[in-house]
């Protein structure tokens, strides 16, 4: 089967790597060439280290889940990153830092060629920090694409996830937290191995920017997928569950189908819900502060009080009084309704000119049975609040029990092995659901809408067994 890389080469933006390696007027097939044979190159050696690469995954209706979730006049479809390489989406941003840097290496190569340049082997220092999937995913790719590979992981890290990266050949450093500093303790000493000359070989695109591009792959499969089954273009998609840590794959699935609409093939951007914990949701918090002053127009005089807003919000919607949830954000985002584009450009630049008075870092140590998401700050955050205000979608907050119910209800009512963290944008869908009574209309879940979750990663030795009865 074609590499699902391979197949959609000519979008990935690491093509523009390849830029001025060739000449003459079949330059750009000349360039999209060499991207595919290296591409080709890196998916075998991927295939060597794991026993396959990378293909397309399932994209599976799933009506008994709908039903169990509570929306079963909907088609609930579900994305299955279970079996993708390391188990989990968690390769695909991967193999985009990775063929980034097999790109970069074949025009170092050319220049030299030609004279210029130094194409001396590669003995880079390459560091991730990541709590388990993220970090084996990047131990496949590095053994795949002959890197030395530096992993910082938190002291919870799954034992098993780190023994095979260490078969893998990379290195393990263990980081505790330390008191009084907050962040993420393995995010900090990736950071300073960076800052010594290392080179970040990460899942989070602030630090290394084509692993977005590589998890553009999934949305491009999922619309792909939807098209076969209707058997028309553009698709239908209504409506996106989401989860999200760092932030890497909700970003990567937003952009991608935002592409997917401008190249016709997506009829419009489905309604997105970013999903995150209750024990830690900075995305959440985020969006927050940013809708609240977008309903207003106003400012808040204390950016860590949203009180002045709340009262206005309450008069303005006669909602109970309290803190911002599930059910105000609902309705605070069918008031916003879906933004213009000249609106999200002054929202979007907002953020971008004073990025610490909407994402901030969790002050508290963040905890949750969805223990993959719990990252102290969302780090690629911007695209995915812009997405949501442009499609009249809200951030959800699950909690503990949306999180262990949609892990029990995935695994039964699908029978795939998904894990807790890998379930948790559905906790989102039953977090919604929950919220929806007393909602107006537009903030619900219509009947016959089109909405997709992501599956994003298997169970691991030591994950907790949904199908249990606890004692």
């Amino acid at each position: 089967m074609t590499s699902t890389f391979e197949r959609y080469a000519e979008r990935l933006e690491t093509q523009r790597l390849l830029a001025g390696t060739v000449s003459g007027p079949d330059a750009a097939q000349q360039a999209l060439a060499t991207a595919k044979a290296l591409i080709i190159e890196l998916d075998t050696a991927v295939a060597e280290v794991e026993g396959h690469g990378f293909e397309p995954t399932p994209l599976v209706a799933a009506p008994e889940l709908a039903a169990a979730a509570g929306v079963g006049d909907c088609e609930l479809w579900v994305k299955n990153e279970t079996g993708n390489v390391s188990g989990s989406h968690k390769g695909r941003h991967l193999f985009g830092a990775a063929l980034a840097q097999r790109l970069k290496q074949h025009t170092v190569q050319t220049a030299e060629t030609a004279g210029v340049g130094d194409a001396d082997a590669d003995t880079a220092r390459y560091v991730i920090a990541s709590c388990g999937n993220a970090a084996l995913a990047a131990a496949v790719l590095a053994r795949a694409a002959g890197l030395q590979l530096e992993v910082f992981v938190p002291t919870w890290a799954n034992t098993a996830v780190v023994e095979r990266i260490r078969e893998l050949g990379a290195t393990v450093v263990h980081c505790e937290r330390q008191p009084g500093v907050v962040g993420d303790p393995a995010h900090h000493g990736m950071i300073a191995a960076v800052e010594s000359g290392a080179v970040p070989f990460s899942c989070q695109g602030t630090e290394t920017p084509t692993a977005i591009d590589g998890a553009r792959t999934l949305a491009w499969e999922l619309v792909d997928a939807l098209i076969r089954h209707d058997g028309s273009v553009p698709a239908r998609l209504d409506r996106l569950f989401v989860q999200v840590g760092g932030g890497a794959l909700a970003t990567a699935a937003v952009t991608g189908l935002a592409d997917a609409v401008q190249r016709g093939e997506l009829s419009s951007l489905p309604r997105v819900h970013a999903v995150q914990p209750q024990g830690n949701h900075p995305l959440v918090r985020a969006w927050d502060t940013l809708a609240l002053e977008a309903f207003t127009g106003e400012r808040t005089p204390n950016t860590r009080d949203q009180s002045y807003f709340l009262d206005r919000i309450v008069r303005a919607q006669a909602v109970p009084e309290g803190e911002m949830d599930n059910h105000r954000r609902a309705g605070m985002a069918t008031a916003l309704g879906q933004l213009h584009a000249d609106r999200l450009s002054a929202l979007r630049q907002r953020m971008l000119r004073d990025p610490q008075r909407y994402m901030r870092v969790w002050e508290s140590e963040p905890v949750s049975y969805a223990s993959g998401i719990l990252d102290d700050v969302t780090y690629d955050w911007v695209e995915i609040i812009e997405a949501m205000l442009a499609s009249g979608g809200w951030p959800l907050v699950a909690s503990e029990n949306d999180l262990r119910s949609a892990h029990r209800l995935a695994q039964f009512h699908t029978g795939i092995e998904v894990c807790p963290t890998g379930a948790s944008g559905l906790g989102g869908l039953l977090a919604l659901v929950a919220a929806e009574e007393g909602a107006t209309a537009s903030a619900k879940v219509a009947s016959g809408e089109r909405v997709a979750v992501l599956f994003t990663g298997r169970m691991r030795p030591g994950d907790p067994d949904p199908l249990k009865v606890s004692g």
